[in-house]
Order: structure tokens, then C-alpha cells, then sequence
């Protein structure tokens, strides 16, 4: 849960990022159950995962060599996520609000260089995400699964 002691913005994006692990686990969970595990439903789940530890290391400079549609297992979607919420969430408790201005000057995949804020790119994190649980959800249910139910409020439904 979010910790008192910060301001309310870095509250509020801890909080998604917090969200964005209990979505995630849950389309984790309805890919797990379907069978077969692989296809289109898991390579999006991957990429979610990519994508993150491609991110944190764009904000906090660290050199991630990562394809963005790297294949994980399905058993691991779980672990990798929540592992990825803490590393977010550390990086969130060591900033202050002033610093979410901050620009950060990075390459994306095919190698252009562009700049964005990291409040610009936390809020795209949380919103490309939930774009392909979206995705995740359409396929599951397209296979004749039961896709997660991984609504905002639904997480917040829970406290």
C-alpha cells in the first residue's frame, strides 16, 4: 500500500503501479489457465513485462538490453511483475515531485532519440499496459476463456 510521508503525486503513482501489478497478475493468471499456455494472449503478457524493465531502465539510467517482445514464461509473468512494481515503487520513494519534470533523453527501439518527462513516461507505463490487458482479455475471451477482470475499480472495490 502506499506509504504516508510523500506528496500526493508520488502517493498516486505508487498507487498505480500497485494497480498495475494486481491487473497484470490477474490477465497472468487467465493466460495460465488456458490452454495452450503460448500464442498471441502470452507474447502480450511479455511484452508488458518487457516493456516495463525497458522503461525503468530509460528513467533511471540503467543499461537494459531487452527486446521489447522477449518471450517469458508463463510461469514467471507473476514473479517478473511484481518484481518490477518494487523496483518502480523504490524508484517512486526516492524522488520528489519536482523531480517527475525531469526530462529524460532516451532511444527507442529502432535507435530515434526522443525526450519525455518521467511523469510523461510513468503515465504511459500505466496506460500501455492496460492497453494490451485489453488485448489479453479480447483473446482469452475469443478462445472461450474467462478473461480477468482488471477494471480500476475493481481493484479499488477491494479496499
Amino acid at each position: 500500500m502506499v506509504k504516508t510521508g510523500k506528496n500526493n503525486i508520488i502517493n498516486y503513482f505508487i498507487h498505480l503501479f500497485e494497480y498495475n501489478n494486481w491487473a497484470t497478475t490477474k490477465a497472468a493468471e487467465s493466460v495460465i489457465a488456458q490452454i495452450p499456455k503460448e500464442g498471441r494472449p502470452a507474447e502480450l503478457l511479455s511484452h508488458i513485462i518487457s516493456s516495463q524493465k525497458i522503461w525503468l531502465g530509460r528513467i533511471i539510467n540503467r543499461s537494459i538490453i531487452a527486446d521489447p517482445w522477449e518471450k517469458v514464461s508463463p510461469e514467471k509473468y507473476i514473479n517478473q511483475s511484481k518484481e518490477l512494481t518494487f523496483e518502480w515503487i523504490n524508484f517512486l520513494e526516492s524522488v520528489e515531485e519536482n523531480d517527475l519534470d525531469t526530462k529524460i533523453d532516451y532511444k527507442n527501439t529502432k535507435g530515434e532519440m526522443f525526450t519525455n518527462t518521467i511523469k510523461d513516461i510513468l503515465t504511459h507505463v500505466i496506460n500501455h499496459s492496460t492497453y494490451h490487458r485489453a488485448q489479453i482479455a479480447q483473446l482469452v475471451r475469443q478462445s472461450g476463456g474467462e478473461p480477468a477482470k482488471t477494471d480500476y475499480i475493481v481493484y479499488q472495490r477491494r479496499f
